[in-house]
């Protein structure tokens, strides 16, 4: 169904009426399917409106009418595109879908009508293609589009331009000659160009791509093909880029820093890719608060800007810090802080603080172990039937803790949860087994570097964890320091970080 709906976004309106000698405008307009996003003047944004067919000018938590008229509804309701090219306030879009900076003014894909068009203060102008469906390469409306959807400009007189329908790269130049630039690519939808390479999100087999001219390189994603030829299955999956799983993309952006952030439109997301591997850096708990089908992306300053086609909303998102005051770029946690927080496993304890001495409560722990579940598979629900007398529903915990409780990663203590207790090493171990055991990765320890029997304080472990501790000893989850486990210890948020870390790179290495 996924599938189907993507089709239908990227194909509504394509039969165009003819243009109207008036027509009637909406008598209330409001942002409804943003799109596209660029910086306008001003520090105000541009951004494109699928639904009702216009460009809006956004500032200051304010949205006005920049180009385009709203046109009068089709059968169906939705306003109908209307391909005309005119003053600003007098022309009319069939679908306009990507916007960037060009040439002075602005190139806007507009994929019902099959161009690109071209918007200044003066007005509404066609760059390239007929208004009908093509390929052809050529100069103004001898070129052919099929469906272009995403556009980017490399600031030196060139555009390029996502040729959907025709699953190419066309490359645009400010008199509106077309020539093809990259091709036998499956969807390709959202563009940005940065440092000499042109960043794709080919949302048909759910991927980033870096083309650079002449060589492609598959910058994250991996998708399964399906039985009918040339579609494919998307997913969700954070971790190494090679394995990553993206679900139909359409809008990707690089921040100055280098981070790529992706729209992954039908997993309700934002994701971001960083030193070769990806993470999300915000997600729609339902489906139906923002970001629900982000598409059009902005990287400014500290933020990333997010047109949402779903809601019509303009959400800001800040990236997670990775660097705490109490953190010392020495520290033996130091990497683990950084990663487990980008990783989405845990949270500062405020006012920039990472306190890596704290004891960490069975509730706490849980509730990071349920994160690390969803960063594996972001389509695990987290909640469960489940449950302990001592969990009341509605608490910060109480999804993570039954979630735990059914698939068998916490048995409880005389059938309790007991939420607040501070958990010991060897719990953490237990727990981790147990789930390593659901999840298929080997428990048995028979590879193991080193044995239980290596810690001098072996001894110590409780009788219930033994099978647990062999497991995390054997697997390389928990290797002790000076000669000791501390099974019974307390561990502290360092130690967890740096557990689930372990445990996290364990699961990734068996699943790729």
């Amino acid at each position: 169904m996924k599938r189907k709906l993507l089709t239908i976004i990227l194909g509504a309106a394509l039969l165009l009426p003819a243009v109207p000698a008036f027509a009637a405008q909406a008598q209330e307009e409001a942002p409804t399917a943003l799109s596209g996003l660029c910086a306008g003047a001003d520090g105000a944004f541009l951004a494109t409106d699928s639904y009702n067919k216009v460009i809006w000018r956004v500032k200051d938590g304010s949205a006005e009418r920049w180009a385009g008229v709203v046109p009068v509804a089709g059968p169906g309701g939705e306003p109908q595109g209307v391909y005309h090219d005119g003053a600003l306030d007098k022309a009319y879009f069939g679908q306009p879908w990507g916007i960037a900076a060009f040439a002075e003014g602005y190139a806007v894909t507009d994929t019902a009508a099959h161009a690109v068009r071209f918007v200044t203060a003066s007005g509404v102008a066609t760059l390239a293609g007929s208004g009908k469906a093509g390929s052809a390469d050529g100069k103004g409306t001898a070129a052919g589009f099929d469906r272009p959807t995403g556009i980017a400009s490399d600031g030196n007189g060139s555009l390029y331009v996502a040729d959907t329908g025709n699953g190419r790269i066309r490359r645009v130049t400010a008199d509106g000659t077309v020539s093809t630039w990259a091709k036998d690519l499956t969807e390709p939808t959202g563009l940005w160009w940065s440092d000499g390479a042109l960043y794709v999100a080919e949302t048909g087999r759910s991927r980033i791509l870096r083309i650079r001219e002449g060589s492609t390189e598959v910058l994250a994603g991996t998708s399964d093909a399906a039985e009918e030829a040339g579609e494919y299955y998307g997913g969700y999956a954070d971790g190494p880029a090679a394995t990553a799983r993206f679900d139909h993309p359409q809008g990707v952006a690089v921040g100055e820093d280098g981070t790529v952030y992706v729209a992954d439109t039908l997993n309700h997301a934002l994701r971001m890719i960083r030193s070769g591997r990806v993470y999300t850096l915000a997600a729609s708990a339902d489906g139906m608060a923002p970001p629900t089908a982000p598409r059009g992306l902005l990287p400014q300053g500290d933020a990333l800007y997010a047109a949402d086609l779903f809601s019509g909303v303009l959400g800001r998102y800040t990236p997670p810090t990775t660097t705490y005051h109490d953190v010392s770029s020495g520290a033996w946690y130091a990497l683990d802080a950084a990663e487990a927080t980008l990783r989405g496993l845990v949270n500062g304890t405020g006012g920039g603080a990472f306190s890596p001495e704290a004891a960490v409560s069975r509730a706490a722990f849980v509730t990071m172990l349920s994160r690390l579940e969803r960063s594996l598979d972001g389509t695990e629900i987290i909640d469960g039937d489940e449950s302990f007398p001592d969990v009341e529903a509605e608490s910060w915990y109480g999804a993570a803790a039954r979630w735990a409780a059914e698939q068998g990663v916490v048995n409880g203590i005389d059938g309790r949860f007991c939420p607040e207790q501070e958990i010991s090493r060897e719990q953490i171990a237990v727990m981790l087994a147990r789930r390593a055991e659901s999840l298929g990765v080997s428990a048995g320890g028979e590879n193991a570097a080193r044995q239980v029997s290596d810690f001098a304080d072996a001894g110590e472990i409780s009788a219930w964890a033994e099978a647990g501790m062999a497991w995390a000893v054997g697997a390389g989850i928990l290797n002790g320091s000076d000669g000791r486990l501390r099974p019974g210890d307390t561990a502290t948020r360092a130690e967890c970080v740096k557990l689930l870390l372990n445990f996290m790179e364990l699961c990734e290495a068996r699943r790729s």
